[in-house]
């Protein structure tokens, strides 16, 4: 089998083979529907490790997260997947998807393929993830009471260690030195982003505002 068409499968069963363990934990522990939905956004985005490794040609490693747009949108609209729906009006699931489909394009359209742009998903997903967790199990308000400094500081934690994770696992061959002022650096701008952005949208601003500042920064060569 065809080792693109191998990751599109792949991809798909561990997708939803994540919603059904999130789902079955979340009734088995009668938990809330946002944890399980926080596990599902941030155990997902780990799928760019699987990308890097399947994948090399950009229309197909993009087949993954535009379904995922559709499916994400009618799960959204009709509640399909209820542990990883809250009952409001904010599609952030859907949002999650569009950013990993971009970031996507960015990442394998180009050859080599870029390396930088998916620590915007690594923002998103964990420091995002966590900032809302932490937030409101710390509710300290800043920025007029609509954000929190744990959340914040949450943010900055979590995106800080994942992108280093992630940078050692992608790009071995980089100097200490440079894992940690990349990691920092986005850790402290995604935070700004995340801080002033509009309600609901973060989905959107942090990973694509990092992904594609980074995506453009490696093209220009400033990072190799």
């Amino acid at each position: 089998m065809n080792l693109e068409i191998m990751g599109i499968l792949l991809s798909f069963a561990f997708v939803f083979l994540l919603i059904l363990c999130a789902t079955i934990v979340q009734k088995m522990l009668k938990l809330s529907s946002e944890f399980s939905r926080k596990i599902i956004h941030i155990a997902v985005g780990n799928w760019v490790l699987l990308a890097y490794y399947f994948f090399s040609n950009w229309l197909m490693a993009s087949i993954v997260p535009a379904a995922f747009i559709v499916i994400n949108y009618l799960s959204y609209r009709y509640k399909i997947f209820k542990a990883m729906e809250l009952d409001d009006k904010n599609p952030g699931t859907v949002y999650y998807s569009i950013s990993l489909t971009i970031l996507t394009v960015l990442t394998f359209y180009f050859s080599p393929v870029l390396t930088l742009p998916y620590l915007g998903i690594m923002a998103m997903v964990w420091g995002d993830g966590f900032a809302a967790v932490i937030g409101r199990k710390y509710p300290i308000k800043i920025l007029r009471g609509v954000k929190s400094l744990g959340g914040m500081l949450a943010f900055i934690i979590f995106t800080f260690a994942a992108s280093v994770v992630y940078l050692i696992l992608i790009r071995p061959q980089d100097d200490v030195g440079f894992m940690l002022a990349t990691a920092g650096t986005i850790a402290t701008g995604g935070s700004v982003i995340e801080l002033y952005s509009m309600k609901n949208i973060d989905n959107l601003t942090v990973p694509l505002g990092i992904g594609i500042v980074l995506g453009f920064l490696e093209i220009g060569k400033v990072f190799v």
